[in-house]
């Protein structure tokens, strides 16, 4: 395990304890500072940092949650800030809910007036509402904050008693070849197909007369559309056999990567959009299907890489 990809899941679980408007200058500092560290202990030891190494540092330098608490405001709080966000959905939402259901039963439903002459007007009864259901769907918020102050009692004994160990290292950039391998020779096999398609007839004349016709293309198709497919393959080779030398990806093959998830997305649209990709109706709607399919792999793959992108740490942005 390379003990930088350790520190890294370490960065990483500690800015997700923070704001985002945060998490970037606190993890490129923390991370800077992390490897300086681990680079110096390597030296008084005269031995080349490893994972236990690592582990032991960021041991020593506490659990995430409690780094993440030194960047926020010192005080008493009952809820903590990275906990915040997530206790006022779960409050908001019990309350609209409880809200929701009683508020149209009160109003709608039979009415006890109490000798009250108003009792039947909307808003008597929503007066009557609010003195009972809506002032008492407020027990939700205060059973939420009793749940806290246990929880987090009990979760302030675990992270004292246990140290940090991470869950599972994620080295983002890392590539595997094979899975590389793999993908250049299933797309050069697609690619050889899809070329060689048009010419069926030629080079497998003596295939049943039916399914030459199935794969028959539309015209319009293979003079306006198919073409462009090749440089996209060409592109999409190229970016992968980058990544395969170097055996990791880095921004600027991510970025040239998106450009043509981006480009494939529009030229798949162009094709399902502009008309029949195969005479035979039955095989148009196949293949159109298919090409459906596809476009949904891409936009999960262009979501995946934003998201890596985007989650990489950043230098922090110096005004002049």
């Amino acid at each position: 395990m390379d003990p930088k990809a350790v520190i890294e899941t370490y960065v990483g679980d500690v800015v997700r304890h923070l704001p985002r408007r945060q998490r970037h200058d606190v993890g490129f500092e923390l991370r800077s500072l992390l490897n300086e560290d681990l680079d110096g202990r390597a030296a008084d030891s005269g031995r080349p940092a490893d994972t236990a190494m690592a582990l032991e540092l960021l041991t020593a330098f506490g659990h995430p949650q409690e780094v993440a608490d030194r960047y926020r405001p010192a005080g008493f709080t009952v809820i903590r800030p990275a906990d915040a966000p997530r206790f006022a959905r779960l409050a908001l939402g019990g309350l609209a809910l409880q809200w929701a259901i009683t508020l149209p039963a009160a109003l709608t439903g039979p009415v006890q007036a109490d000798g009250w002459i108003y009792a039947d007007t909307w808003w008597g009864r929503l007066t009557a509402w609010w003195l009972s259901w809506g002032l008492g769907s407020f027990w939700w918020p205060g059973f939420l904050i009793t749940l806290t102050l246990i929880s987090s009692a009990l979760g302030r004994h675990r992270t004292e008693a246990k140290p940090w160990t991470p869950r599972r290292t994620v080295d983002r950039d890392h590539a595997s070849r094979p899975a590389i391998v793999l993908g250049l020779a299933a797309g050069a096999a697609g690619a050889t197909l899809m070329i060689a398609l048009p010419w069926l007839a030629v080079w497998a004349p003596g295939l049943p007369q039916p399914l030459l016709d199935a794969f028959t293309f539309d015209q319009q198709f293979l003079l306006q559309r198919a073409a462009w497919v090749l440089p996209m393959w060409a592109a999409g080779f190229g970016v992968l056999i980058a990544v395969l030398i170097a055996g990791r990806w880095d921004r600027r093959t991510r970025r040239v990567s998106l450009f043509l998830n981006l480009g494939w997305l529009v030229l798949l649209s162009w094709w399902l959009a502009a008309g029949p990709v195969f005479v035979a109706e039955a095989a148009d709607g196949a293949a159109k299907f298919g090409l459906l399919l596809v476009v949904v792999f891409v936009v999960v793959d262009i979501a995946i890489t934003l998201r890596r992108t985007s989650a990489a740490i950043r230098p922090p942005v110096v005004q002049a």
